[in-house]
């Protein structure tokens, strides 16, 4: 389980990293907020205008530029955040949960072809001169699964530290910020056809839930490494 943790605690600060390299290559001009957001669930050519807007059409080009930027850097992100599910999936089977833990792995595994998916018709629609709403459509269809099969695998990774009473309360707690994640995540995304800002409200705030678990995960990990590296060296003393 050493070996389990340590991957995971590396996917972790890894996603981590990454993430934040996306937000500092990733500038916009003018004042829209959740331009990635809306380009995926955005489901008419409206909103894809909308993602990309700016007060001329040099800065247009510019938003259309961060956004195809985005998106091929997505492709690691994609890989990141695979790892750091499945690792952690793999520590819920190591701990006895193991339909739970598999059943998360196929779920994540899942959202990260559809996202690749969509990150291939958000290409597309980039390179388009006018957009159009069957390309809005391709995106956020690939999107609603994407985002579905996520947080699905979210609320089983969640259900499988919470309900496990073998396992500390900091690992119960950091299930229950999963379960919170995918509940509100899926109800978000039930209503981005008919409320399409609440909807990217509402994943943004299970987003912020993901970042507190994994944070507080990857401090667990850290722990839980810290002590059995002491118990080790005592071991090792004694013998």
């Amino acid at each position: 389980m050493r070996a389990i943790e340590k991957a995971a605690a590396v996917a972790i600060l890894a996603l981590s990293a990454w993430t934040i390299i996306m937000w500092a290559a990733t500038r916009f001009q003018g004042n829209e907020s959740n331009r990635i957001l809306r380009v995926e669930l955005g489901a008419d050519a409206v909103a894809l205008n909308q993602a990309v807007a700016a007060n001329d059409s040099d800065g247009i080009a510019h938003n259309i530029r961060m956004v195809v930027r985005n998106t091929y850097m997505d492709y690691v992100f994609i890989l990141l955040y695979w790892l750091t599910f499945a690792s952690l999936a793999v520590l819920a089977v190591s701990m006895g949960e193991r339909v739970l833990g598999v059943c998360a792995i196929l779920l994540i595994t899942a959202a990260a072809v559809t996202d690749l998916l969509e990150n291939g018709a958000i290409l597309t629609a980039m390179r388009v001169d006018v957009f159009t709403d069957a390309v809005a459509v391709d995106i956020s269809l690939f999107s609603e699964w994407k985002w579905s099969f996520f947080f699905l695998a979210s609320l089983l990774l969640g259900l499988a530290f919470f309900l496990n009473r073998h396992v500390s309360s900091i690992r119960r707690l950091t299930g229950g910020l999963f379960i919170a994640s995918a509940v509100l995540g899926l109800i978000g995304i039930s209503q981005y056809r008919v409320f399409l800002d609440f909807s990217l409200w509402m994943i943004n705030i299970s987003m912020l839930l993901i970042v507190a678990a994994l944070m507080i995960t990857l401090w667990k990990l850290y722990q839980s490494l810290k002590e059995l590296g002491h118990f080790g060296r005592l071991n090792h003393v004694h013998a």
